[in-house]
């Protein structure tokens, strides 16, 4: 089988309500569909984009030029089945094998597809065996005032969300506010985490997070800038909460660093983020190693990036019982496929049946969502 067939998509829907966290705000997503054939008469679909700018420096412009002008030519006549090979080839376009993580992830679910619809089997069979099928789900809560989040969170709770994340970053005292007016709202027993993206340096971190503390958080997200693991484990050696790296952990490279610093209890995985499946599956095995917990994020895909987490997820023996996203119809006005991939009313999602991700993008959805590229 080859690759004969490479077209790229900028696909833009707004979300239903205008997202904020510690590096920005934003009010639509902006993703990146690729449909790849094949001389067999078998299409893969893969899903990769962003939510706001960050570590790797990834637009949506620039993942679809990535595609375009320098990766198509790549994989063109490959077979999408050695896909560690197409992973090696466009890890070859760049020096230090760490560029262009976004755009590696379209190309590498795209394949995942393909395989599994060439062989007639859910991708999670193809990354080592299903584990499990139905997920708990958690939401993180974007920035508002206390009291607005505090509602926000009741009515997630209610949903049947099972557990909440809440966005910091910003003036360390309305942080803590935050924090209380989510916990009052939840009340005692219920699980929150909280996520700084990376905006606090150690010296307001650790006071801030241990005032935090007493309200009963279950981890810390990203408390510290990317770049400074032993900042990282600076905070963790000095409050009782685990840590978890998410901005820090983009590669294989990264989690091998993590774990020699001893900078994180766990690492948050988004295939986006991390350049697909093949390279998460790495760095999943590399935490599992060395001892840290395995979570997942989302960065808000679509249905086929979000079948991509399931499958993930259900193939990971190590992965944390809750996911961080469940459905693009959680945040989004709307979706590209037939049949979006929906959560239960007990606030669970399954994984999706059929070969491949089980997913199918509607042709009319895809017309309707993607703009031109403008420069």
């Amino acid at each position: 089988m080859k690759i004969t067939r490479v077209s790229c998509h900028m696909v833009t829907i707004p979300y239903k309500n205008a997202y904020r966290m510690a590096p920005g705000e934003t009010t639509h997503k902006r993703q990146i569909i690729v449909l790849v054939d094949t001389d067999e008469g078998i299409s893969g679909v893969g899903e990769t984009g962003v939510t706001l700018i960050e570590r790797g420096g990834e637009t949506q412009e620039a993942i679809y030029i990535t595609l375009k002008k320098y990766f198509t030519p790549i994989v063109i006549g490959m077979d999408p089945f050695e896909v560690g090979r197409i992973i090696d080839k466009l890890e070859a376009f760049n020096q230090g094998r760490t560029g262009f993580l976004c755009a590696k992830a379209a190309i590498d679910t795209a394949c995942y597809d393909i395989m599994g619809k060439a062989t007639g089997r859910p991708v999670a069979t193809l990354l080592g065996g299903i584990y499990r099928t139905n997920f708990r789900v958690s939401r993180s809560l974007g920035v508002k005032t206390p009291t607005e989040m505090g509602q926000d969170a009741l009515k997630l709770k209610e949903a049947g969300y099972a557990m909440l994340t809440v966005k910091a970053g910003f003036d360390p005292n309305d942080d803590i506010d935050r924090v209380a007016a989510v916990r009052e709202a939840v009340g005692a027993n219920y699980p929150i985490e909280v996520d700084i993206n990376g905006a606090y340096t150690v010296e307001v971190a650790i006071p801030t997070l241990k005032k935090m503390e007493r309200y009963g958080i279950e981890a810390v997200e990203q408390p510290v800038a990317w770049w400074d693991l032993k900042g990282m484990r600076d905070v963790r050696m000095a409050i009782d909460t685990p840590v978890t790296a998410d901005e820090s952990a983009w590669t294989p490279y990264d989690v091998a660093n993590i774990a020699k610093e001893g900078a994180a209890d766990t690492i948050c995985l988004k295939p986006v983020k991390n350049g697909g499946l093949f390279l998460s599956r790495r760095m999943a095995e590399i935490a599992d190693a060395a001892g840290m917990g395995v979570l997942m994020g989302s960065k808000h895909p679509l249905s086929p990036g979000t079948s991509a987490i399931l499958h993930f997820a259900a193939a990971i023996p190590a992965m944390h019982a809750v996911l961080g996203y469940g459905s693009p119809m959680e945040r989004l006005v709307d979706d590209i496929c037939e049949k979006p991939i929906m959560m239960e009313k007990d606030g669970t999602v399954s994984l999706p049946e059929g070969a491949g991700f089980g997913v199918t993008v509607s042709p009319e959805k895809l017309k309707k969502y993607t703009e031109e590229l403008k420069l």
